[in-house]
């Protein structure tokens, strides 16, 4: 990865940070690299400056948006959203869940607090746990979304074609 661009002309030095990731380059920059060429850097794409959330999340999921300019535990939370409307068998065998009560809950209760329950469980059985034994969120959501974007969960796909 390239993180640092030298430019030399006539013993003139010029650095610009540079990086293969949004969240490097913060404003846009000009720079002469030769009599009637330029150069222009600007900065990677930044949330939330899609289209639809859906981009952005599905973004977010695989890690092309730099996950410091993102609260991860709500990205985390909109992933197991996802994947428990969708892979939901691949989740309970990853995490040694049982699908069956995930699906009856699913059908009886709240999505978002059925989801916060699968957190529990998730942080319960990784021992990603603080003191008093409570559910370390911050760290759920690191495992899930590593996890996810080192395909450990399973095969999976974020858009679906239309019939």
């Amino acid at each position: 990865m390239v993180n640092l661009l030298l430019l030399i002309e006539h013993q003139k030095e010029q650095r610009l940070k540079c990086g293969n990731r949004p969240g490097v380059t913060t404003k846009k920059q000009w720079i002469r690299i030769a009599k009637n060429i330029e150069l222009l850097d600007t900065p990677g794409v930044l949330w939330p400056k899609f289209e639809s959330d859906e981009v952005g999340l599905n973004l977010a999921f695989t890690g092309t948006i730099k996950d410091e300019v993102l609260d991860k535990e709500e990205v985390s939370f909109y992933l197991l959203k996802y994947l428990l409307n969708n892979y939901l068998e691949l989740v309970a065998e990853k995490y040694k869940l049982y699908k069956n009560e995930i699906e009856k809950k699913l059908e009886e209760n709240d999505e978002n607090q059925v989801i916060l329950e699968v957190i529990e469980q998730i942080g319960k059985k990784r021992g990603a746990l603080v003191s008093g034994g409570k559910v370390d969120n911050k760290k759920v959501s690191n495992i899930v979304l590593q996890d996810f974007r080192e395909a450990r969960i399973g095969k999976i796909t974020l858009e679906k074609v239309e019939k």
